[in-house]
């Protein structure tokens, strides 16, 4: 006797999609540059992506 239920994805299985993903690049950097990095203590992404908003906020700013 075959089952016809067995197999397949379940409706709502798996980690739930996020909204905004990040995207992955590759980036080069002077070693002086990510010697200072990596002296913060945290993830290197979380520190060049506060620094990019930073400089993106500052941005914006001077046309208001």
């Amino acid at each position: 006797m075959k089952l016809e239920s067995r197999g397949g994805k379940r409706q709502g299985a798996g980690r739930p999609k996020i909204k905004n993903p990040k995207v992955g690049i590759s980036l080069r950097l002077s070693p002086e540059i990510l010697a200072w990095i990596d002296s913060r203590g945290e993830n290197r992404a979380a520190v060049i992506e506060r620094l990019v908003r930073k400089e993106k906020n500052e941005q914006l700013d001077m046309f208001d």
